[in-house]
């Protein structure tokens, strides 16, 4: 079969992402043209519609999965599903990511995106087909500690420790983790390479996940080397 008839890498699924932000509107699109029917899932109605304009062949569902209660409600309303990625990004507001300098109660509102991974992980068996799979979001500050940066760090790695978990516990479900760096950072002085990230990478990525079987309890870097530790 030559490359131009090969079919559609996520041909014939169902794949749910949740999340507004550019990774899940960028992610949406992608799952679309490898073939797949999508959702695109966030709280904010107006926030998703949007989102959605651009993408007239995505359905939008409003639904806050970061409720446990929720999280079910919105797998049993879209089962059967082949694959979910959880792409809500949850940034802080304040400029301060240390761990003595955030302040707690941001602190508590951006853990909300370990939650809201947990309790979509934890509804998937039975609505996320055996075989298909979740995909989470982290960061390169998980394994890559520095001066004001504690805080996301210990998110990203609970959030990478709970992939690992999940892969292990809920097999045959697929459980792998993307781990982003900077996106269009601008100059380049946290990635090894002269190529800025873009959405576009990290949700090439993700479907590249969801369509292949044999990859669970991964996780991948998408950072330009940012993870390695070389910038300032």
């Amino acid at each position: 079969m030559s490359p131009a008839m090969a079919p559609l890498p996520l041909a014939g699924t169902r794949v749910l992402v949740v999340g507004t932000g550019k990774l899940g509107v960028t992610t949406a699109a992608h799952a679309r043209a490898a073939g797949a029917e999508v959702t695109l899932s966030g709280r904010s109605g107006p926030r998703l519609a949007a989102a959605t304009l651009s993408l007239p062949e995505v359905t939008p569902v409003v639904a806050d999965p970061e409720d446990p209660d929720q999280a079910v409600e919105l797998l049993e309303r879209l089962q059967p599903l082949d694959h979910v990625a959880v792409l809500a990004g949850g940034a802080t507001t304040s400029r301060a990511y240390g761990i003595a300098t955030t302040p707690p109660a941001e602190a508590q509102r951006s853990f909300a995106r370990f939650w809201l991974s947990y309790h979509l992980l934890r509804a998937a068996p039975g609505r996320v087909r055996p075989g298909g799979s979740v995909t989470l979001l982290s960061g390169s500050s998980s394994r890559r500690p520095s001066d004001g940066r504690g805080f996301w760090g210990s998110l990203h790695g609970a959030i990478e420790a709970l992939g690992r978990n999940a892969a292990f516990e809920l097999a045959p479900l697929r459980v792998n983790t993307v781990s982003p760096g900077g996106i269009g950072v601008s100059p380049m002085n946290r990635q090894l390479l002269g190529h800025p990230g873009q959405p576009a990478d990290v949700a090439s990525m993700v479907v590249s996940l969801m369509a292949i079987p044999a990859v669970t309890g991964t996780l991948v870097d998408v950072d330009g080397g940012e993870f390695l530790g070389g910038f300032e």
